[in-house]
């Protein structure tokens, strides 16, 4: 049976020098995928390129529905360091943002060992600030996955599997079935993500939803296959956002 999605979570405009695309193409880029819901998640100011704190701040300006799509204001945030630090502040996370993506890029922080990797993850997990962890399965970044993935699941995280993995990040493709299927047998929710810089790939998902379909993942950990479901979780985690949890 084919899978379909409700939500695209991970996308990227022209803020940003490799984006090749506007917010409201991005959207309309999201309706014509069939989504319901569209998340702006541009990178934090600590890569290159990244968008600046003010832009992060200033995304109250744009509707929460835009052409019948629900519009999610969203950072991909740069893990900074191997202690888990982030590139925004506390009050922008929790008061100027609906969820957070933490990610590892090269661009920011070199790799460094599986420990290095394994405690930054630890450190994302625990922070009341990250809400999914991305492209986690990036090759150059191993960590210790099963000491890891229960401690999302039991600090709510979700963890992205993404789609430009499987055109950009190739050698990081058998990591990704391998966390796929920890979280499976964790019962690990996961989000599935385009991970977009054009608008015409928003919402387009299909390795990834292939290598979940393989081995059989349940749709009920996935996030976004549901819209009601998708908005309890919004709601969950900015509430134990606020309270520091």
């Amino acid at each position: 049976m084919k899978m379909s999605l409700t939500a695209d979570l991970h996308t990227h405009t022209d803020v940003s020098r490799h984006g090749y695309s506007t917010v409201y193409e991005n959207i309309m880029g999201a309706k014509a995928a069939g989504l319901s819901y569209v998340g702006i998640s541009n990178h934090g100011p600590a890569l290159e390129d990244g968008a600046p704190e003010d832009h992060f701040r200033n995304l109250r300006v744009i509707p929460e529905m835009v052409e019948g799509i629900r519009v999610y204001r969203g950072a991909e945030l740069n893990i900074t360091d191997f202690h888990g630090s982030l590139d925004l502040s506390e009050d922008t996370i929790k008061n100027r943002l609906d969820y957070t993506i933490a990610s590892f890029h090269e661009d920011v922080i070199s790799p460094g060992t599986r420990a290095d990797h394994t405690n930054a993850y630890l450190a994302a997990a625990a922070s009341p600030l990250v809400d999914i962890i991305g492209h986690s399965g990036t090759a150059g970044y191993s960590y210790d996955y099963e000491r890891v993935i229960p401690e999302f699941k039991r600090h709510g995280k979700l963890v992205e599997i993404n789609e430009a993995t499987f055109h950009v990040r190739k050698s990081s493709v058998d990591n990704c079935k391998r966390i796929a299927k920890l979280c499976m047998a964790y019962e690990v929710p996961v989000i599935v993500n385009s991970d977009a810089h054009f608008c015409r790939l928003v919402g387009i998902f299909n390795q990834a939803l292939a290598m979940l379909q393989s081995i059989n993942f349940p749709r009920e950990l996935i996030i976004n296959a549901d819209g009601e479901r998708l908005e309890r979780w919004m709601q969950k985690r900015k509430s134990e956002r606020e309270k520091g949890l």
